[in-house]
């Protein structure tokens, strides 16, 4: 007894058609995956993983989208062109303040101008370079976070002369603040994402400058991070008076963490600043010490003001002085 095998069929029109159709429904699953982004978004906050981690890859979904809008014209699928083009929207709309001309508003007569740098150090020893950028850009209050004992040395590098008038915070938290005018710190709470709160004496009256660095969502558990924003974010609603909170927050413009603080505060960089501004990782750092090399690629370092602070210029420094940040700079007038 014999049996007979038929050898399949591989035509390859039949194999391309098959392999285009495939393709095509596997392209679907971004487009649609973007769609319910935004309703998940809003009903869960970012509870749920994909919706936090899209918070941080947002803006690179272009360089996925564009092929696949080639793709579907080239092929004719003119429905997942569509959808793929909406997303493209979507996400073209998200970003496109940020490249919309710059109008200042300029320091009125009677108001004060303070410029205000946050710096995440990353801890590391060798400071002269940290130094230098700091002594080029001069600001008049520079907020650090991850800040090194070897910089937050008593000599504090010859940069004294600059600001008689520092605090630091290092057990548990890292952070130091150095102002040209008078300051003091009110309290450094812990659970409110290690936030050092200080108040300045400036010109035009008392402002409350906080120096923010909660710990990373991505080194505890996600509520545990949640946790320390909402603290903060209360404490904010609660704060009276000129306000400025800046420092790594950990989370992107997109996130559920930013929302929180951008409800009661305005984002500088939002409404002064140009283009996307990614402050990390700087190189030749790469993110958790992957060894990749692909950096800046987020902007997790934010200054947020209240409404008796005009933003005229804000910024995203391209020497990190050997961090794996760059400092973001903002430049305000403050009421009187």
């Amino acid at each position: 007894m014999s049996t007979n095998f038929t050898k399949p069929n591989l035509n390859p029109k039949v194999l391309f058609s098959a392999t285009r159709n495939l393709l095509e429904g596997l392209f679907w699953i971004p487009s649609i995956g973007l769609w319910l982004l935004y309703p998940a978004r809003w009903l869960t906050g970012d509870s749920l993983l994909p919706v936090r981690m899209t918070a941080y890859i947002l803006a690179w979904l272009l360089l996925l989208f564009l092929p696949l809008l080639f793709f579907a014209w080239m092929t004719r699928r003119k429905w997942l062109a569509l959808a793929v083009a909406s997303s493209i929207l979507i996400i073209v709309f998200t970003y496109v303040p940020l490249y919309l001309p710059n109008r200042p508003t300029p320091s009125p007569e009677d108001g004060f101008s303070v410029k205000v740098m946050s710096y995440n150090l990353h801890g590391i020893p060798e400071v002269g370079e940290i130094v230098e950028v700091i002594r080029r850009e001069n600001p008049d209050v520079l907020l650090i976070q991850e800040c090194s004992p070897a910089l937050c040395s008593p000599l504090f590098h010859g940069l004294d002369d600059l600001y008689p008038y520092k605090d630091m915070v290092i057990k548990d938290f890292g952070q130091a603040a150095f102002s040209r005018y008078p300051m003091k710190r009110t309290s450094a709470e812990v659970d409110q994402g290690r936030t050092q709160k200080l108040i300045i004496k400036a010109p035009q009256g008392l402002a409350a400058v906080w120096n923010i660095h909660p710990i990373p969502p991505f080194l505890i558990p996600p509520e545990q991070y949640d946790a320390q924003i909402s603290a903060l974010a209360a404490d904010i609603a609660r704060e009276k008076g000129p306000l400025i909170v800046a420092g790594d927050l950990n989370a992107t413009d997109q996130s559920e963490a930013y929302r929180k603080i951008n409800r009661y505060l305005t984002d500088a960089y939002w409404e002064a600043g140009w283009g996307v501004g990614f402050s990390y990782p700087a190189p030749p750092y790469t993110f958790m010490d992957s060894g990749f090399q692909v950096g800046p690629v987020w902007r997790i370092d934010h200054i947020f003001h209240s409404e008796e602070f005009i933003p005229t210029n804000a910024y995203i420094l391209k020497d990190s002085g050997g961090s794996d940040h760059f400092p973001i700079v903002a430049e305000f007038s403050l009421q009187k």
